[in-house]
């Protein structure tokens, strides 16, 4: 009897080994001591919202969560919103078997499983550099244009670096993103930051992507907008829709695309600064070209009429227009992959669609090119 007791005793140890360990210890702490007694969240990013799913007090700088998960998770850890609402560290870690170290103090830090610490890894190195040298060109903008010192010049010598950085910023990004896109860590960050990435890279992700993945909500809107973004690409032919003109007449785009002319179609709206600083570039472009073979059509993204006449008035908008009046839920925004406004698209006589988002000098050389 005693053997049959001590058999079953070391059956349940081997089987209890043979599991997989899921069980997580995440100890963090924060340098701040003004955080002292408040609370920390463990939240997670779901389809429609951030919920809290765990929360831990801070004692003598410290915090800790514990727990088990079916499988690898990232969630956020982010401090009490109260104590330093303009600089409120948000911080994403991967919930992965074993110790996890998290600290708050003028770096962060994420370490002690494979993932946490690639991810650190990557932020203390490459990502961390170009944030470094981002801040000191935005310090040596405010410092010379605070003495006076800050000439055109040194402005745009400043911005080309900037431009350049930031260039890097989202190679680095997405390099990292698509090497872990079959892992949870590049899940989270496809999710969380792959709307920063232009088109064409969103694209390549989302077919390296598991199919869970591609079952998310924002997923699927991201791939509608590129099968969108697709259909309206530089070649490929303009796609009609009809809205109503000024005098409330159906109006469709093909009664001017394709019809001999070159047609720069303008989604604007009276409500939009940046639209209102271009339009003179437009306008100066009409006049000077329209006799030449060229056509405007303005496609207004405004919701009240009162406030599109005026528009049309204060800017000199002489050239055909239409609307919907439906503000962002126009069809037009999803029909043309419409992100911001302005936004133009430039047709050929035939109605291919040959440029995009043509502004300033860009938009008059172009139209020099095509009517000398």
């Amino acid at each position: 009897m005693n053997k049959l007791v001590y058999f079953i005793a070391a059956l349940t140890i081997v089987f209890a080994s043979c599991k997989p360990n899921t069980g997580y210890n995440l100890k963090g702490t924060i340098a701040d001591s003004a955080y002292e007694g408040t609370m920390v969240y463990l939240q997670e990013l779901t389809d429609s919202a951030i919920v809290n799913v765990d929360s831990a007090k801070v004692i003598d700088g410290a915090f800790s969560f514990k727990g088990k998960n079916d499988s690898t998770v990232v969630r956020i850890v982010t401090q009490d919103q109260k104590v330093n609402p303009q600089n409120r560290y948000i911080v994403p870690v991967v919930l992965e078997p074993g110790k996890i170290e998290l600290t708050f103090d003028s770096i962060i830090t994420v370490t002690g499983t494979p993932l946490n610490d690639k991810y650190d890894s990557f932020r203390a190195g490459e990502q961390r550099t170009i944030i470094t040298n981002l801040d000191k060109i935005m310090n040596d903008f405010g410092s010379l244009r605070a003495n006076g010192e800050l000439t055109e010049e040194k402005n745009q010598e400043l911005m080309n670096q900037y431009d350049v950085l930031m260039k890097q910023y989202d190679s680095v990004n997405f390099n990292f993103t698509k090497e872990n896109i079959q892992n949870p860590l590049g899940e989270f960050l496809f999710v969380s930051n792959g709307s920063s990435f232009s088109p064409e890279k969103q694209r390549e992700l989302i077919n390296l992507a598991g199919e869970n993945l591609k079952a998310k909500p924002v997923v699927k809107d991201m791939i509608s907008y590129l099968d969108n973004y697709e259909n309206v690409a530089i070649g490929k032919k303009f796609i009609d829709f009809t809205s109503k003109d000024v005098a409330g007449n159906d109006v469709s785009l093909s009664d001017y695309a394709g019809k001999g002319k070159y047609v720069l179609v303008d989604f604007w709206a009276a409500w939009c600064g940046p639209c209102r600083r271009e339009m003179p570039n437009v306008v100066n472009a009409y006049k000077k070209y329209k006799n030449k073979g060229f056509e405007v059509v303005g496609v207004s993204l405004d919701q009240s009429k009162e406030d599109w006449m005026k528009g049309l008035k204060d800017l000199n908008m002489t050239w055909p227009q239409m609307s919907d009046l439906n503000y962002w839920d126009s069809e037009v925004v999803n029909l043309y992959a419409i992100k911001g406004i302005p936004h133009t698209v430039l047709l050929d006589k035939e109605g291919t669609i040959i440029a995009k988002d043509l502004r300033g000098n860009a938009l008059d050389s172009k139209l020099a090119e095509l009517m000398p």
